[in-house]
């Protein structure tokens, strides 16, 4: 890295001015990036509030005791109430359902389920390009 600032510095003619001016855009670009970054957790985190409620109840459960644990337990443990009564809570315990079965299956079972999968789709295909002869060639 030292190298690289020496490198800065001789072939600008301002010198440490320049080295500072790239110092100051990689901390700009940096700080950008974590900027985006804890955007994109704070994203995460709402999803996962709306969408998997029950295991925020479950990892809140493991808090040690306290006024303010206690507070964020019942706090999540109402939520997740919410949550299956409006029917949010439906899409991710369908997939967990779905990942848990195929988890599940031996390799038997996933092969016939490949199979069944590339024969819908040849069939799907087949069915998208119509009879021979039927187009408007």
């Amino acid at each position: 890295m030292l190298d690289l600032i020496r490198e800065i510095e001789t072939n600008l003619e301002d010198g440490w001015e320049a080295a500072s001016r790239v110092e100051l855009q990689t901390a700009e670009h940096t700080r950008r990036a974590v900027a985006r970054f804890t955007r994109a957790m704070w994203l995460t985190l709402a999803i996962l509030l709306v969408f998997n409620s029950e295991r925020l109840v479950t990892w809140v459960n493991g808090f040690g005791v306290g006024p303010v644990q206690d507070t964020v337990v019942a706090l999540s443990a109402a939520w997740n109430e919410r949550m299956q009564v409006s029917g949010f809570t439906d899409p991710s315990v369908a997939a967990r359902a779905r990942v848990n079965e195929l988890r599940d299956a031996s390799w038997a079972e996933f092969e016939l389920r490949v199979d069944s999968e590339r024969a819908r789709a040849q069939e799907g295909a087949r069915l998208l390009r119509g009879r021979p002869g039927s187009g408007p060639g």
